[in-house]
């Protein structure tokens, strides 16, 4: 009787649990750890973002001398902003996009000759985010 018991009870607790698996997305939001290789031009260097996700963005932009300009961007607004200091290889620059508690949401390195467009769309219950980054 009592084996009865907890062999009911073991269902009871485990089998939901065991039904519960996570899945992995399929796609999620672009994070570039290493940047490009050699060094870049050492000097000033100004760049836009551009807010196309329908609301506010925050991040940053910093430079292999660890120079660093943070942003805030309601919906379709733009920011110029200029650093002076080393740039990563192929004279790129790191873009990250954040959350509000500043943790890494998106990041790429990109080059500063053209705009960096900052995109969003709903995936599920969140939100995939794309920039126009160039190397």
């Amino acid at each position: 009787m009592r084996k009865i018991f907890y062999f009911f009870a073991l269902s009871f607790f485990i089998m939901p649990i065991i039904g519960c698996e996570e899945t992995m997305p399929i796609s999620s939001n672009q994070r570039e750890l290493k940047p490009p290789a050699g060094n870049g031009y050492i000097g000033d260097v100004c760049l836009i973002v551009r807010n196309k996700a329908p609301f506010s963005i925050t991040g940053r932009v910093q430079l292999k001398s660890r120079e660093r300009s943070s942003f805030r961007l309601s919906r379709n607004e733009s920011y110029k902003m200029c650093l002076s200091g080393q740039l990563y290889g192929a004279n790129t620059v790191s873009f990250v996009l954040t959350n509000y508690l500043t943790l890494p949401l998106f990041s790429c390195y990109t080059q500063t000759d053209r705009s960096i467009d900052v995109y969003a769309r709903r995936r599920g219950d969140s939100w995939v985010y794309t920039a126009t980054c160039r190397k």
